[in-house]
């Protein structure tokens, strides 16, 4: 069952990719760029009330690895669902159950932060918290089985 929320929650999260993670109102001038204030010297009625909206990807270069975050915190369940689909075994099973957690929480905080610093979230950054919040809920539930597991466990050797 938590497997089936994960992979809900993994594609909230990469829904949420697609949509606005926050907007700044402003103004649009007559040459089509946003500002944030009318220049003093602006001709009346030349700037226009606007919203800009950022996605994740806007800044996203292929070339440049420092661009990369933004997008990854929303693929990253991906690949930690890829591997344990294929049942791994010992460290690399354990290895991955641990980061999990870690993974989902330090998206939440990116997904948060570069919506809301200078800028206020929209539905794209609200979405992503949500997926990884039920993602955690997910693996804490996993845990809660784990910890009842291994109590029946030392129950019936006892």
């Amino acid at each position: 069952m938590t497997r089936y929320a994960k992979i809900v929650a993994a594609l909230l999260l990469l829904a949420a990719l697609a949509l606005p993670q926050s907007t700044c109102a402003g103004y649009r001038g007559p040459d089509g760029k946003f500002v944030t204030r009318v220049p003093a010297n602006a001709p009346p009625d030349s700037y226009r009330p606007a919203v800009e909206r950022s996605y994740a990807y806007d800044e996203f270069r292929l070339g440049q690895p420092d661009t990369w975050p933004n997008v990854l915190v929303f693929l990253w369940p991906l690949p930690v669902l890829a591997i344990t689909a294929r049942r791994p075994s010992g460290r690399l099973a354990f290895a991955v159950w641990v980061a999990e957690p870690l993974l989902a929480m330090g998206a939440a905080y990116v997904i948060w932060i570069s919506a809301s610093v200078l800028a206020t979230p929209a539905v794209g950054a609200y979405l992503g918290l949500s997926a990884t919040a039920l993602y955690l809920l997910a693996w804490l539930a996993e845990l809660r089985g784990r910890v009842r597991a291994r109590r029946l466990r030392a129950a019936h050797v006892d």
